[in-house]
């Protein structure tokens, strides 16, 4: 598996630490046993197959995510032509004993939404920083996605968690394809056939937020990707294009969940 080049030296006795991000094509039956020293969440952006290590085996499609060990072999088989996964890699002395207390096993499969898909997309963004403090940054990000993932995975028993997820993954994806649009939550429960009431408890129970929080949080998101690639986008045009009603709203919402205002975050960036 290639090495992504981060363009910096990085500190190696860090807790927790990202260590590169690349992209994986399986074109066949595949051994990845290079014996990496890194550990890896890979997320399938295309194909279907499985993945396979020792006595554990999963299904793979688009959207399925893995946290891969180092010095663990794994076997890719692709059931479509090829198989296409975006990977991040990570290390640090802390992760052994981390990962084994929050029960994270050598093949562990997620399915990256809600705050989980947030999280993830917050990490890419991040490397994309040019400021020094981008590593610590990229780093605490992953650190809260590791406790997410087991305490997301307590939520629900197999059967309620099935259930709850296929009429709730629908629900987010509506949100995503809708987040420019004045959205309310009686029109998100409508969406679902549920009061407003039951779509709070139910969503909040799965995703640890409620229905509104998840729409802002993606739109920050999308804000802030506007801001990092776009320099020459106002952020009146910005808080337009990503759903909210006024420039000054918008930076009153961003302060408060970023710290920053969206311009000292774009200076952040490029700097």
């Amino acid at each position: 598996m290639p090495k992504p080049n981060m363009g910096n030296l990085l500190v190696p006795d860090m807790p927790l630490m990202i260590t590169g991000q690349n992209r994986l094509t399986v074109n066949e039956l595949m051994d990845w046993s290079d014996h990496s020293r890194d550990y890896t969440i890979v997320q399938c952006i295309g194909g279907t197959g499985r993945i396979a290590a020792k006595d554990l085996e999963f299904s793979v499609r688009k959207g399925t995510a893995l946290i891969l060990f180092p010095e663990v072999p794994y076997r890719y088989n692709n059931s479509s032509n090829t198989l296409q996964f975006d990977c991040l890699s990570f290390n640090g002395y802390i992760l052994p004993r981390f990962l084994h207390s929050l029960q994270i096993g050598e093949l562990r499969t997620f399915k990256p939404d809600g705050i989980l898909g947030l999280l993830l997309r917050e990490i890419t963004l991040a490397l994309q920083s040019r400021h020094k403090d981008y590593i610590w940054h990229g780093s605490t990000l992953l650190y809260t996605l590791l406790v997410r993932l087991t305490i997301e995975s307590e939520r629900y028993s197999k059967v309620e968690r099935s259930e709850a997820r296929l009429r709730l993954t629908e629900l987010v994806a509506f949100i995503k394809e809708n987040y420019r649009q004045d959205l309310s939550l009686s029109l998100l429960a409508e969406q679902m056939n549920v009061t407003e009431q039951h779509l709070n408890r139910i969503f909040k129970k799965e995703f640890h937020m409620t229905p509104l929080d998840y729409l802002v949080r993606y739109r920050l998101l999308k804000a802030k990707e506007m801001l990092v690639q776009q320099e020459d986008i106002t952020a009146h045009e910005i808080a337009k294009a990503v759903g909210f009603n006024s420039a000054s709203y918008f930076g009153s919402v961003f302060k408060k969940y970023e710290g920053i205002s969206p311009i000292e975050l774009r200076k952040k960036f490029h700097r």
